[in-house]
């Protein structure tokens, strides 16, 4: 995999700005991005960068492909940050679902991929304010999305509370256009769809989040169902 650029910016409640910058993200791969030392003086992480500011709005922009981007505290996901590729996006920053108050230690997250990769990842917010990223590295057939830290299920992961605020990134318009039901189904125990998370193309626009009513319980789990 190739060595590509991802750049971005969260936006404070104060208004200013944290500028983020990696020319060499490995594709294929989580990496951290820092800040613009161009703006910053040195590279640093957002969170020792701005300890104490208030994040309200993100737009993290990949070279060629957008999987997903986050904050990381602690070994958990503090917030899912909004993400499109290079060129697309025209109105941002975009909003998050609830606003966070950084820390020393936290970072920015990145997962950038090829623009043909058929990799596929839910971004999930939950009633109870939970935040978790499903993921798949290419959705070909029927394949089902596991949790990205912890490798489970939907339902092992989220069992008891509710997805309220979901987007899918995957891939090419290409890719999306094979895709059965338009994206990714949460099936119940029975293997019945009780929710669907619209599939978006990052190369095609900025990926926002979309509001929706999952319940989730044991033995739930994600179906991405597409052509070869």
């Amino acid at each position: 995999m190739a060595d590509v650029l991802v750049t971005g910016q969260l936006l404070c409640s104060d208004g200013s700005i944290i500028p983020l910058r990696r020319t060499d993200a490995t594709e294929g791969a989580e990496e951290s991005l820092s800040t613009d030392n161009v703006y910053t003086v040195e590279a640093s992480s957002a969170g020792d960068y701005a300890p104490g500011k208030v994040v309200t709005h993100a737009d993290i922009q990949f070279l060629n492909g957008a999987g997903y981007a986050f904050i990381l505290r602690q070994g958990l996901i503090l917030t899912i940050l909004p993400v499109s590729v290079l060129g697309t996006s025209g109105n941002g920053p975009y909003p998050l679902c609830a606003p966070v108050r950084l820390q020393a230690g936290d970072i920015v997250k990145v997962f950038a991929v090829t623009a043909t990769a058929r990799t596929t990842s839910i971004c999930c917010y939950t009633a109870s304010g939970v935040y978790r990223i499903f993921t798949i590295a290419s959705a070909s057939g029927d394949v089902a999305p596991v949790d990205s830290i912890t490798g489970n299920s939907l339902g092992n992961t989220l069992q008891g509370d509710r997805i309220v605020k979901a987007f899918c990134t995957a891939g090419p318009v290409a890719n999306v256009a094979k895709m059965d039901s338009g994206g990714a189904l949460a099936l119940d125990e029975k293997g019945m769809p009780i929710g669907v998370v619209p599939a978006n193309s990052p190369i095609n626009g900025v990926v926002e989040w979309s509001s929706c009513n999952i319940p989730v319980e044991l033995n739930y789990t994600w179906r991405v169902a597409s052509t070869s």
